[in-house]
């Protein structure tokens, strides 16, 4: 069996792909009884590969109690320091050492994933139904009351249906084109 760290790579993509961080996910299945030689080797292929240059880090993530496969993930500033890896004599030396305790491997490679690893910062934090409610009745009461200052008295002569589209249509544009990014912000800068 031949073993590689990733599939078939077609040269013509290096510049598309060559922009955008990769990460590699190697899914392999150990020989039952050789689990602590492939840790041993896990760890010899992490050191190396945090020394390589393009390489902003790896790990490895064990299977679960019942048993499964290892999930090797690694990740390089971008296609072409990949490749470069790939053709590495040290990446040779380690993939022989790895033949005899290899059963089998999957390979998932991802390109430009940084929006995956920003999401917790946009995510909202959990709270109680009442403390949402608090929270966002504070953010619109602000601009219900400049509303209610500003843009009521220009409008008063308006039918009453008129004027309550008007006012909803203002409120939820400063909620959402000003309000809501300030909020994003403002979460991010809470989580770091």
């Amino acid at each position: 069996m031949s073993l590689a760290l990733s599939g078939p790579f077609d040269t013509a993509q290096l510049p598309r792909v060559a922009s955008a961080p990769v990460t590699l996910t190697v899914a392999r299945t150990v020989l039952p009884g050789a689990e602590d030689q492939y840790l041993a080797w896990a760890d010899d292929v992490i050191a190396i590969l945090r020394k390589f240059h393009g390489c902003l880090g790896a790990g490895v993530l064990l299977p679960g109690p019942d048993g499964g496969e290892y999930q090797f993930v690694f990740r390089f500033v971008d296609g072409l320091h990949l490749r470069e890896w790939e053709r590495s004599p040290q990446r040779a030396v380690l993939m022989q050492r790895a033949r005899p305790f290899v059963v089998s491997e999957r390979i998932t490679r991802t390109v430009g994933v940084d929006e995956f690893f920003e999401l917790p910062h946009r995510a909202e934090p959990k709270r109680s139904l009442s403390a949402r409610i608090f929270t966002d009745v504070a953010w619109v009461y602000p601009v219900a009351i400049g509303s209610s200052i500003v843009v009521a008295p220009r409008i008063a002569e308006l039918p009453i249906g008129v004027r309550v589209v008007i006012s909803s249509v203002l409120i939820t544009l400063v909620m959402r084109l000003g309000v809501g990014p300030l909020r994003t912000r403002l979460r991010a800068k809470r989580s770091l």
